[in-house]
């Protein structure tokens, strides 16, 4: 992630100047839930193919939170996504 890259298309990409500090946050924040999103993602296809592997039946406690998850966060990014249309050119 850098940082300096943010900063950099946050002043090009800000109506206001003001605005600036607020573009750079939601973009190091989409930055940081794409990360764990592809961290959750990847984990939830490794428990599943566990699961699988050993024959577990019974799997909902164990697949169901990472899932939700992983909805959770696509949820946020989209609705980060839209906060930034709010301040940008």
């Amino acid at each position: 992630m850098d940082h300096e890259k943010i900063l950099q298309e946050a002043i090009s990409q800000s109506k206001n100047p003001s605005d600036v500090p607020k573009v750079e946050t939601l973009h190091q924040n989409l930055a940081h839930m794409t990360v764990a999103l592809k961290e959750l993602e990847t984990r939830l296809i490794r428990v599943t193919n566990k699961m699988n592997r050993l024959n577990i039946v019974d799997r909902d406690e164990f697949v169901v939170p990472l899932a939700e998850c992983v909805f959770l966060i696509k949820n946020k990014i989209s609705e980060t996504e839209k906060s930034i249309n709010k301040f940008i050119k």
